[in-house]
């Protein structure tokens, strides 16, 4: 039930709810780095706890928080996500106590979990009958490229904010994220999501949940059986989730504590990271585009090649970043990594994509993230020990260290995962077909 009768049409409420979300996030995050670092005082292990908890949280709701979506309603838990995740960041803001941090990012885990993927399948219920499923692409792509924009915008907004109190900008885009929601609230429709008759009743809904879990184990098993090397893929999926944990908590800890800013018109370290965050964010809105090009230009083969290359040119960028003590050094390896870090995701999907029977891809790209979450809850702490008892430096060197044997998986996935033919395709329909 909407709190009011004024529904607006999806596409642009749609729009305005990734580019708005993108912005105020861009507040929130772009400094919170040297929240943490400076106020909080919080060493290597306690960041990458932070992101750990946020991951295991996410991890543990998305299944039944998707459940929610699929048998209550889209909106409710677009709706209930957005203001979680608002409540979260406003709560990290209250106290930079390593309790408050850790209860809020758990918190935060929740709040993500009930909104992604819910507001995707909200607007593709109510515009798939009227654009096709095959135009939803391009809304998708459209969303992203200007969140990715706005996002700019919030980033560069979070450092004038923080010279005014480093707490401010998660406390400002917590709040108005919250009021986004209640917004969002008054004029969301929902006119296409039909609840299931079988989701009457709270026990029904815990036994479909648990059939739904033991259904996605055995098509996950029957995934695996069915492709040859994909174990390798996921292996690969899971170092690279190692790596990016580290990466994304340490560099910024790095750069405030072992490099030396430059005085440039007395810029405070808030304004850095929040020019830092827009032109990652500029590059990486280039890179989403050149990545649609190749993997509709490129062959299998060839994306291979690239994501070789890719993984090769990140792990040697975070060594020179990890090995440097010029700024300079520091800053352009970090914005290598953002220029190249973004192609890495679509590249694999169009590669699984083009060798992955459809009667298995979906539940091969759903264990990939699943693998990736594993790495980053499995790594985050073994490296943040690594970086407490020696050195950042020695932390992201180890992070970079994962992306070795990322390599030697997907060469040898490329090997053993073959293109798609139409012989196979017949092969793999008469095995669901026997299967079923």
């Amino acid at each position: 039930m909407r709190l009011g009768s004024r529904p607006v049409r999806p596409y642009p409420l749609y729009l305005l709810l990734e580019s708005g979300t993108a912005f105020l996030l861009g507040i929130s995050y772009a400094t919170v780095t040297v929240y943490w670092v400076t106020v909080g005082r919080l060493n290597p292990l306690q960041l990458l706890l932070l992101g750990t908890a946020l991951e295991i949280s996410y991890f543990v709701f998305q299944l039944p928080t998707g459940l929610l979506a699929d048998l209550i309603s889209r909106r409710l838990c677009v709706l209930t996500g957005l203001f979680i995740v608002g409540v979260a960041q406003v709560m990290a803001s209250l106290s930079a106590s390593y309790a408050n941090l850790i209860t809020a990012w758990v918190v935060l885990g929740i709040g993500a979990a009930l909104n992604n993927g819910a507001q995707d399948a909200w607007i593709a219920d109510e515009l798939s009958a009227e654009l096709g499923d095959e135009r939803m692409t391009g809304v998708y792509l459209r969303a992203t490229q200007l969140g990715l924009i706005a996002t700019v915008a919030g980033s560069l907004l979070s450092g004038v904010i923080a010279l005014a109190g480093l707490d401010l900008p998660l406390r400002v885009g917590g709040a108005l994220i919250c009021l986004l929601a209640l917004a969002t609230a008054i004029v969301m429709p929902e006119r296409h999501f039909h609840r299931p008759v079988a989701a009457a009743g709270v026990r029904r809904v815990a036994r479909q949940s648990a059939q739904l879990l033991m259904d996605q184990t055995r098509s996950a098993h029957r995934a695996i059986v069915a492709v040859p090397g994909l174990v390798l893929l996921f292996g690969m999926t899971l170092c690279t989730g190692l790596w990016s944990e580290s990466f994304d908590r340490l560099w910024g800890a790095f750069l405030l504590r072992d490099i030396t800013f430059p005085r440039l018109a007395g810029l405070h370290p808030a304004m850095w990271f929040s020019m830092l965050a827009a032109v990652a964010a500029i590059v990486g809105l280039a890179a989403t585009q050149l990545a649609k090009r190749r993997t509709e230009r490129l062959g299998p083969d060839s994306v291979v090649g690239a994501l070789l290359v890719l993984t090769v040119v990140i792990g040697a960028a975070v060594a020179g970043m990890a090995t440097a003590h010029a700024f300079a050094v520091v800053v352009g390896s970090y914005l290598v990594v953002s220029v190249l870090r973004p192609v890495l995701y679509p590249l694999v999907s169009g590669w699984m994509v083009g060798r992955i029977e459809p009667a298995v891809r979906a539940t091969a790209l759903s264990a990939r993230d699943m693998f990736d979450s594993a790495g980053q809850i499995a790594g985050g702490p073994v490296i943040g020990v690594i970086g407490t008892w020696a050195s950042i430096r020695i932390a992201l060197l180890t992070g970079a260290a994962a992306l070795a044997p990322a390599v030697a998986c997907i060469a040898a996935a490329s090997r053993r995962i073959r293109p798609r033919t139409a012989a196979t395709v017949g092969d793999a329909e008469a095995a669901e077909a026997a299967a079923g």
